[in-house]
């Protein structure tokens, strides 16, 4: 059984090491393996012959969207469509969106994720999964997540506020796991109703979130209104809270 990673970040790189650790094979398609999309098509994955096609790139963060949408919607909406309207059927499809669009989309971030949600359930191509996650965290590029950024930014005693936006931070190690697990025990990806959200129990806000992180109170800022105030959960049982998945990585950012 082959997987296609498309992506080297920190949830390609967890899907990879979930894959390794149940002996299945994968292999990365990402600027780093000299593959870049739109500037390399599609020829390299399709020769690959993949069971199952994992498409974890981004495209950057909801305020440079705002500055470049280019990126979001190559990325977000042209290669998924491309993929889903030239792969074989027999292939599996994953597609990771974002609970941002649990709401009316506030961003253009949201908005390229959202788009790509309605194509695809308008193609209704079977083997197609699509997964919404949010406040992703992990440390094989730790540099890309919010608790690095918020300690390189913000020193001991440097005055911070965040606001009250609500956030269930996700370690990328569990999500690929929880993610691969009919894999991991010899079951297929049943047929499911999606977009589905896959998340810890529980939520909290950036504020307490970032507290935790620095380890010291900080100032409530204003709603961040380019992002939704709830949070969606996972209907799934015997999921761990986030807080509990959180201290059981106690990672020093820095």
């Amino acid at each position: 059984m082959r997987h296609a990673i498309l992506g080297n970040g920190n949830l390609g790189n967890a899907l990879v090491k979930e894959l390794i650790k149940n002996n299945m094979e994968f292999k990365i398609f990402s600027t780093t393996t000299g593959w870049k999309y739109p500037a390399s098509d599609l020829t390299k994955i399709h020769d690959y012959v993949p069971d199952h096609v994992w498409v974890t790139t981004g495209a950057g963060s909801v305020e440079q969207s705002h500055t470049d949408y280019r990126p979001f919607v190559d990325l977000h909406i042209r290669l998924p469509l491309e993929l889903a309207q030239t792969l074989n059927s027999s292939v599996h499809l994953h597609l990771f969106s974002t609970d941002y669009c649990s709401v009316t989309p506030q961003s253009l971030y949201a908005l390229s994720k959202q788009h790509m949600e309605d194509d695809i359930i308008m193609l209704q191509r079977p083997k197609t999964f699509i997964y919404r996650v949010g406040s992703l965290y992990g440390t094989f590029k730790p540099q890309k997540c919010f608790p690095y950024k918020l300690k390189r930014n913000y020193a001991a005693g440097k005055k911070i506020t965040l606001p009250p936006n609500c956030v269930c931070p996700t370690p990328v190690d569990w999500l690929a796991a929880e993610i691969l697990k009919p894999l991991a025990v010899g079951m297929p990806f049943m047929p499911c109703s999606f977009p589905m959200t896959v998340s810890p129990k529980g939520c909290t806000t950036t504020k307490e979130w970032g507290e935790l992180i620095l380890g010291r109170e900080v100032e409530e800022a204003p709603l961040d209104t380019s992002r939704p105030m709830d949070c969606p959960h996972f209907n799934k049982a015997n999921v761990p809270t986030w807080l509990e998945l959180w201290k059981e990585r106690e990672v020093d950012w820095l």
